[in-house]
């Protein structure tokens, strides 16, 4: 038993929205599997942040529904979830960000998180 409830609490699963299907319509529980370590690129004046899941092509984003500010979801041409832009928050960890979205991840993978300031271009 102990060791079962360790390794419970070794995955953290955040959930948001009023529903777990909000993220992707027709898939029911929908939750975004994170395997690998994030990259939070950081806008402190926009008060937002882009959860890089993978360094790949994006051919969609929509919006996720979310009690607190906006998120939206980037997903690739096989309909993964590749990168979530969350705006209008005031901490930028990766835990507080996650609140937001279905997501499962394990401590290991958050605690290896990278954090670098958002690469904006001249407008």
């Amino acid at each position: 038993m102990e060791k079962r409830q360790g390794a419970r609490n070794s995955r953290v699963k955040q959930m948001a929205g009023s529903s777990p299907d909000t993220g992707k319509s027709g898939i029911k529980g929908f939750v975004i599997p994170i395997t690998e370590p994030p990259v939070v690129e950081i806008d402190t004046e926009a008060t937002a942040a882009y959860i890089r899941l993978r360094d790949t092509k994006v051919v969609a984003t929509k919006p996720f529904g979310s009690e607190k500010g906006l998120v939206m979801l980037d997903f690739d041409a096989d309909e993964n979830v590749v990168g979530i832009e969350v705006i209008g928050q005031h901490e930028f960890s990766i835990r507080e960000l996650i609140k937001e979205v279905p997501v499962e991840v394990s401590d290991a993978v958050l605690n290896q998180t990278r954090y670098v300031a958002a690469d904006l271009a001249p407008a």
